[in-house]
């Protein structure tokens, strides 16, 4: 009974500190006159996200204007290729009228949005420097690990949808937050395996290494015991 409680408890928490972050990025967006304050806004909410999916606690507030601050100048220029790469997608699919030309731009739309799923948890997580390797890794990390982000896009598809037809207002308190919990979440678990894959990969190394030195040593030892 009472772990139900800690459970439930631990769910709602979850739950008022989403509602929060979802009101913080909304103000410091507006704060930032829109253009100039998407991005840094949405920086902050990715950063403050991984840190829960990490079991990790601060103030909200006080992190949050920490990483707003943190890479602003980064974050609004990704902001900005980002928003121009998505309007001029949109513009061509709505006008574009040749069927071979729509196809090469929905599969461009595609590596589009596996490419912004991944760059800002990349920027929260990774200290890689410059804009255009964190791109470059973005697709990466998205074709690497392509079944995480189909997965992310049908439960957020058919979560948002049920939303929006049952309960609309829910969305004005989570709409935003609850989104990039999900991206951090899936992204998290990419990083942790793609690491853990890393660190297997090195130890085999490692392992394969350590063996063949053990049997040069054999070797020689057993040559220089035939002579």
């Amino acid at each position: 009974m009472l772990k139900s409680v800690e459970r439930l408890n631990h769910v709602l928490t979850i739950i008022l500190n989403l509602v929060y972050v979802n009101f913080l990025w909304v103000l410091f967006t507006i704060f930032g006159l829109g253009i100039f304050g998407i991005g840094p806004s949405t920086y902050a909410l990715v950063s403050i996200c991984r840190q829960w999916v990490r079991g990790q606690s601060q103030p909200v507030f006080k992190t949050y204007w920490k990483y707003y601050k943190e890479s602003f100048r980064e974050s609004v220029i990704i902001s900005w290729i980002y928003l121009i790469g998505g309007i001029v997608l949109i513009v061509d699919l709505m006008h574009v009228s040749n069927w071979y030309i729509r196809v090469v731009l929905f599969v461009i739309s595609f590596m589009y949005l596996l490419s912004l799923v991944y760059i800002f948890p990349i920027m929260a997580h990774y200290n890689w420097k410059g804009i255009r390797i964190k791109i470059k890794m973005s697709l990466l990390f998205g074709f690497s690990c392509l079944q995480y982000a189909l997965v992310l896009f049908l439960v957020a598809g058919v979560i948002y949808w049920a939303a929006a037809n049952f309960v609309p207002g829910v969305l004005t308190f989570l709409g935003i937050s609850f989104l990039f919990y999900l991206i951090t979440w899936t992204a998290n678990q990419v990083f942790t395996r793609m690491e853990t894959m890393d660190a297997e990969e090195l130890e085999d190394k490692y392992i394969h290494q350590n063996a063949k030195e053990n049997w040069d040593e054999k070797t020689k030892s057993i040559k220089v015991s035939q002579c």
